[in-house]
């Protein structure tokens, strides 16, 4: 149970996985959606030139067995976009690896759209993990050295409120 700062009302549990809109918001009008972009829940090409696949960006929460977890898109090339599809539901997908550019921003960091990343793939029916190559940033610390667990119920508080 833990009592939330701005509001005071007492919560069971903070949730600790927050996804990011979808990426092509700024490449295509909502009007020109349906013609555009082909969509599914973990990946999108707009005019069919542009790659994107969503992944999941793990941060462990210290002394715990639980993760923060930003649900984020990657862009892909072309090229590893058709080997990523002609793969998915193939059990041998599992540790392909991908190089990526993030695509999302994430609430509570410096600049995160354009940092490099490698997309690794798992079994089929899990996220990808988007493992951070950006070794400056202070989101690549986190996925490298963990969180506490004060500090990720603050993170959820803070993006429970700023909506």
């Amino acid at each position: 149970m833990w009592t939330c700062r701005t509001c005071g009302a007492q919560h069971e549990e903070a949730p600790f996985c927050f996804g990011a809109d979808a990426p092509w918001r700024e490449l295509v009008d909502e009007d020109e959606f349906d013609r555009r972009v082909q969509l599914s829940a973990d990946q999108c090409i707009v005019d069919e030139k542009v790659f994107f696949i969503r992944g999941h960006i793990e941060i462990p929460i210290h002394a715990t067995q639980t993760e923060f977890v930003w649900s984020v898109w990657c862009s892909l090339s072309k090229e590893s976009h058709e080997r990523c599809a002609a793969r998915w539901e193939l059990p041998e997908r599992q540790g392909d690896s991908y190089f990526g550019w993030l695509s999302t921003d994430i609430f509570g960091y410096p600049e995160t759209r354009n940092l490099k990343t490698n997309v690794i793939i798992r079994e089929p029916g899990r996220v990808p993990r988007i493992q951070l190559q950006a070794s400056g940033h202070p989101l690549y610390a986190e996925q490298r050295d963990g969180i506490t667990l004060e500090a990720a119920s603050l993170k959820s508080h803070e993006l429970l409120h700023a909506v």
